[in-house]
C-alpha cells in the first residue's frame, strides 16, 4: 500500500545544518602522534566528544556520504576534491585507505567507496571547466585499480579478502571478527551470525566491488584506454555471475550474505540486499521482487530499519536507521524507477530528522525509525550527536526531491 507522507517545515533544520558544517572541518597536514597528516582539509564525523574521545581523523566511507551533501554548497566543492585527494595520498603512502586517518585504525579499511568519490570530484572539475579533469580521473582510477587488485582482491599478507568463487570478504589483520565487522561499517549487527564475519562473503561489499569495476571500466573508456576498460567489464560480469549463483535466494527473493565455510546463504535479510540495486547489478525481476516483498518490511514511520531482527546493544539492527543506508537504498530505488517509493522514504527521513532536532536540539548518528523518534538503541559505543553524514543525507535528499 502506498502511503502519502506530507512534508513538514524543514527550514529550521537546514539553517542548523548550514551553520554547523564549519564545525566539522579540520586541516592537519603533519603527523601528530597517532593522527596522520593529510595534505587537504577534511570533514570529521562530529565535533561532540564521545566519552572524552574527540574525532579529529577523516573516515573512509563517511567521507563519501558527507560529500554527497557538500557537493550542493559552492563553497565546499573544493573540500570534496580535497578529501578525494586525501584518499589518494593514503593509498600512495600506505598501499590502502585505512578505516580512518589514525594509525591505530590501520588494521582494516572501510566499505571501499573511493571510485564513487572520484566521480563526484571529477564531475565538480568538469562543471568548473577545469582542463585537468581527465588527468585527475586517470590518476585517481590508476590508484583505484591498485587498491582494488592488491587490497580487495588480495590473497596474502595483510589483505586476505578474495576467498571464494571470485567474491571477497571484509578483513582485519588480527583475524578478529569484532574488528572485521568494523571494516564493514556495520559495527554491532545481527548479520553474519554475529561472530562469523570472516567466513561470510557480504552482499554489500561485493555490490560495492561490482560498482567499482563498472566505474573503472567507464572511466577507462572515457579516456580511451579500451583494453583496461574491457578487463574491468569482464571482472564485473564474472562477479555478477557468482553473486547470482551464490547470493540470490530464489525462494525468498532477496540477495543474502554467503557463508563460504558452510556453503550456504545466510537466511537473515537486511538492508544490504538493496546494495545490489544501488550498484545496478540486480535484474529488473529481482529488483521488483525485493521491492514488493521486502521494502514494506523495512520501511517504517521514520525511514528504513537496518535489519528485521532486534538484539539489545546492537546499533546496526532493528529498530535503528542510519543515514548512509537510507542513501544507498533510495539511490537504488531511484535507479530502477521506483521514484514514488524513493521520494516517500526521503520525506519520512527528513521529517523525522527535523522533528528530533526540535525535540532534542540536536541531530544524531542514528535514529529509531520504527517509533520515529530519537530513542535509538545506543549499542556499546553510545549515540553521537552531530552528525556529518546525517546532515549530508538531509541536504542530498532535499536536492533530490527538488531536482
Amino acid at each position: 500500500m502506498i502511503v502519502t507522507v506530507e512534508k513538514q517545515n524543514w527550514t529550521a533544520m537546514f539553517e542548523y545544518i548550514k551553520a554547523s558544517w564549519p564545525t566539522l572541518i579540520r586541516h592537519n597536514p603533519n603527523d601528530v602522534k597517532m593522527l596522520m597528516g593529510l595534505p587537504y582539509p577534511y570533514v570529521v564525523p562530529t565535533c561532540d566528544n564521545a566519552d572524552g574521545f574527540t574525532f579529529n581523523e577523516m573516515y573512509y566511507w563517511d567521507s563519501y556520504f558527507v560529500s554527497l551533501g557538500l557537493q550542493h554548497y559552492p563553497q565546499y566543492r573544493d573540500l570534496v576534491i580535497g578529501m578525494t585527494k586525501n584518499m589518494a595520498y593514503m593509498l600512495k603512502r600506505f598501499g590502502m585507505i585505512p578505516n580512518s586517518s589514525r594509525y591505530s585504525y590501520m588494521s582494516c579499511s572501510q566499505p571501499p567507496l573511493f571510485t564513487r568519490m572520484v566521480w563526484l570530484a571529477y564531475q565538480i572539475l568538469v562543471q568548473n571547466n577545469d582542463k585537468t579533469a581527465n588527468d585527475f580521473l586517470l590518476e585517481m582510477m590508476n590508484l583505484a585499480e591498485m587498491e582494488h587488485t592488491e587490497v580487495w582482491l588480495g590473497i596474502s599478507g595483510n589483505h586476505i579478502r578474495l576467498m571464494h568463487d571470485g567474491l571477497s570478504r571484509y578483513f582485519d589483520v588480527h583475524l578478529d571478527d569484532c574488528l572485521i565487522v568494523v571494516e564493514s561499517g556495520w559495527n554491532q549487527t545481527t548479520r553474519c551470525n554475529h561472530n562469523r564475519w570472516r567466513f561470510h562473503l557480504p552482499v554489500c561489499l561485493n555490490s560495492i566491488l561490482y560498482k567499482r569495476e563498472t566505474d573503472m571500466a567507464t572511466a577507462f573508456r572515457l579516456i580511451d584506454q579500451t583494453d583496461r576498460a574491457i578487463k574491468w567489464e569482464v571482472a564485473a560480469k564474472n562477479r555478477l555471475y557468482s553473486m547470482n549463483k551464490l547470493m540470490w535466494n530464489s525462494r525468498q527473493k532477496f540477495f543474502a550474505d554467503y557463508d563460504y565455510q558452510k556453503l550456504r546463504r545466510n537466511p537473515e535479510p537486511s538492508l544490504a540486499m538493496f546494495h545490489t540495486m544501488w550498484a545496478g547489478l540486480a535484474t529488473r525481476e529481482q529488483a521488483n521482487a525485493m521491492v514488493e516483498n521486502w521494502l514494506p518490511q523495512f520501511e517504517h514511520r521514520g525511514g528504513l530499519v537496518t535489519t528485521l531482527k532486534e538484539q539489545k546493544d546492537c546499533q546496526f539492527a532493528w529498530p535503528n536507521g542510519w543515514a548512509p543506508l537510507q542513501i544507498l537504498v533510495v539511490d537504488g530505488l531511484e535507479y530502477y524507477g521506483f521514484k514514488e517509493e524513493a521520494n516517500r522514504i526521503r520525506t519520512k527521513w527528513l521529517n523525522m530528522c527535523a522533528q528530533t532536532l526540535t525535540q532534542t536540539g540536536k541531530m544524531w548518528d542514528t535514529y529509531n525509525v520504527v517509533e520515529s523518534n530519537g530513542n535509538a538503541d545506543p549499542g556499546i559505543y553510545g549515540r553521537l550527536p552531530g552528525y556529518g553524514w546525517t546532515w549530508a543525507s538531509c541536504d542530498y535528499f532535499y536536492h533530490q526531491l527538488h531536482k
